[in-house]
Order: C-alpha cells, then sequence, then structure tokens
C-alpha cells in the first residue's frame, strides 16, 4: 500500500518515522554530552538511512521536480552511499582495526566509482537495466566485506568467540551487512519496495541497536567506576580532616608550649626553673615533677618558690595564668 499522491510504500515511511524518532533522541543526547563522538556517528547513519528511505520512497515520480534521469540517479546515490558508510562505521564503532582499509579507501574503488560508471552508462545508454549490470561490484565488493568484518571480529578478540559480547558482535555485524549484498540483487529482480526497505533498514537497525547497548554498557561501568572513585575520594578526604586535626592540635601544641617557654624566660627563669615550671602548669604535684626531674621534692618546693617570686605571683592558679598570657 502507497502513501497517497506518491511512490512510498507505507512501510518504508513506517521506518522513516522511527528512524526520525530516533534521530531526535540521538541529537538530544549530543546535546547534552557534545564529547562523545560515537552519539555523532549514529546520528549520521541514521540521517543515511533516512535519506536512503525517502529517495528510494519517492523517486522517481513524474509528478515532483526533476527529470526521470536525475530522480533514478539520485535514488541509486543514496542506495551505493549509505553502504559506503557501513565499514568506516563498524572501524570506528567496534574498533575493528582490520576494517581500516574497506573505511577509507575500498569504497571509494568499489562503490563510489561503480556509482560513477553506473551514471556514465545509464546517461549514454539511456537504459537502466543496462547501467543495473554494474550491480555486480557491490555485491562482489559486499562479500569480500563480509570476510573481512568476520577476520576483524577474531583479530579484536583473539580468535575467541566465547564471551556474549563477541558473539552479538559477530552475529549483528553479519546480519547488518548481509542485506546489503541482498540489495543489488533485490533491485535486480524489482522485488519491490517493501522488501528491500524491510531488509537494509532491519540490518542497520540491528547494528545500531547493536552499538547502543554496548554504548549503555560502557556508561554504566563509567558510573560505577565514578561511584567507586567518589566513595574512595570521601574515605581519603575523612583520613586527610583526621590528619589535619591531628598535625593542628600538634600545633597547637607546639604553639603553646613556645608561648609558655617564651614567657618564662620573660621572668628570667633559669632552665631547671622552667622545666619546673612546665610542669607546674600542667598540673604536677611536687612529687611528681621531683620522680619525673630525679630530684628531691623539697628542691623541687625552693625552686618553685624561686619561680613565683620572679613571676611575681602567689600560687600555681597566678602562675598558670602569668604563662599562659599571649
Amino acid at each position: 500500500m502507497l502513501l497517497p499522491g506518491t511512490q512510498m510504500h507505507v512501510i518504508t515511511f513506517l521506518f522513516i518515522c522511527i528512524e526520525t524518532v530516533i534521530l531526535l533522541y540521538l541529537v538530544i543526547y549530543r546535546l547534552a554530552r557534545p564529547d562523545d563522538k560515537s552519539t555523532l556517528l549514529n546520528i549520521i547513519l541514521i540521517l543515511l538511512l533516512i535519506l536512503y528511505n525517502a529517495t528510494g520512497g519517492l523517486l522517481p515520480d513524474a509528478d515532483l521536480p526533476g527529470s526521470y534521469f536525475v530522480q533514478t540517479s539520485t535514488a541509486y546515490a543514496t542506495g551505493f552511499i549509505t553502504p559506503c558508510y557501513f565499514p568506516y562505521y563498524v572501524y570506528n564503532s567496534f574498533a575493528l582495526e582490520k576494517m581500516k582499509f574497506h573505511a577509507y579507501r575500498g569504497v571509494i574503488l568499489f562503490l563510489i566509482l561503480p556509482y560513477v560508471l553506473f551514471v556514465i552508462i545509464f546517461v549514454s545508454s539511456g537504459n537502466l537495466d543496462t547501467a543495473k549490470n554494474l550491480l555486480v561490484i557491490p555485491v562482489g565488493y559486499a562479500l569480500w566485506v563480509i570476510i573481512t568484518l568476520i577476520g576483524a571480529v577474531k583479530f579484536k578478540y583473539h580468535n575467541n568467540f566465547r564471551p556474549r559480547v563477541a558473539k552479538e558482535e559477530i552475529a549483528v555485524l553479519f546480519l547488518s551487512l548481509t542485506p546489503w549484498v541482498g540489495l543489488p540483487v533485490i533491485d535486480y529482480f524489482n522485488w519491490g519496495q517493501p522488501v528491500e526497505a524491510t531488509t537494509t533498514n532491519t540490518g542497520f537497525l540491528l547494528l545500531l541497536a547493536l552499538q547502543l547497548k554496548q554504548h549503555i554498557v560502557r556508561l554504566r561501568e563509567e558510573h560505577e567506576r565514578l561511584i567507586d572513585s567518589e566513595e574512595k575520594l570521601l574515605k581519603w578526604n575523612e583520613q586527610l580532616q583526621e590528619e589535619v586535626e591531628k598535625r593542628t592540635q600538634e600545633l597547637e601544641k607546639l604553639s603553646r608550649e613556645e608561648r609558655l617557654s617564651q614567657n618564662c624566660k620573660k621572668f628570667r627563669l633559669t632552665t631547671r626553673e622552667i622545666e619546673i615550671a612546665l610542669l607546674v602548669y600542667k598540673g604536677y604535684s611536687h612529687k611528681q615533677i621531683g620522680e619525673i626531674l630525679f630530684i628531691a621534692e623539697r628542691t623541687v618546693a625552693k625552686h618553685v618558690q624561686n619561680i613565683f617570686e620572679k613571676a611575681q605571683v602567689s600560687n600555681r592558679l597566678e602562675l598558670s595564668r602569668k604563662l599562659d598570657m599571649v
């Protein structure tokens, strides 16, 4: 069933609607995280699919501007350009190093140049069926890309397909590319727009879904690492705060003892008297001071009396106040 007034099938239109919604989501996500390069790759992929569906569904149409030749060439252009993006997409999105040749050179030699030849033959012969014979080149090239793709995934996972992610990747990449191998066949035998749209779009949407799934897994892992880092940072901050408080107390203690020593010197106390004055300040009794300094208790009492006289105080409390003055 076609949309009223157009050559576009309803199935093609539904794919355009689905991909437009995905595009809007990706654009919003890209604006929120402009540093995420994978989102830009997905946006380009969806744009190419929408363009491919729109041109393939609407063209050629005598009611639209442009000659039959221009409209047909435009429709086929998107059919060639969209597969061109596939090697570049998987090379960057899935880190498949072995796809580098196809990402930058292979598509030029075996897709873009054949399209130029396709247009030349179409113009010179005026026969679309004659030009379609060149579609054998993209088919053969697509088979080569599939073989390279399998080898690239093997290389990435060191020939180990036991991990689930490796199995998913090889399966989805294979399924996403295979429909494009059959695209020239579908077009050559005119199997219809619904078959073409379903096979090609399903493949690429599977590819996009796999890439988004892996992206979500990476984001989840990053989030877990971030939470772990925050917990470690919080614990480290608590330890640092405890250490700062400890050091502060030590500095305050040293500062207080330095202040006490300086005040003792103001009263011209001797070294021994300073020692005894500091112990008096801390609240030690005469007996305890004698035991600490290994002197007799009456000697301590005599030194304390001398300290009182020099400091001009009459008891321990007044001495402590004078020693503690700033």
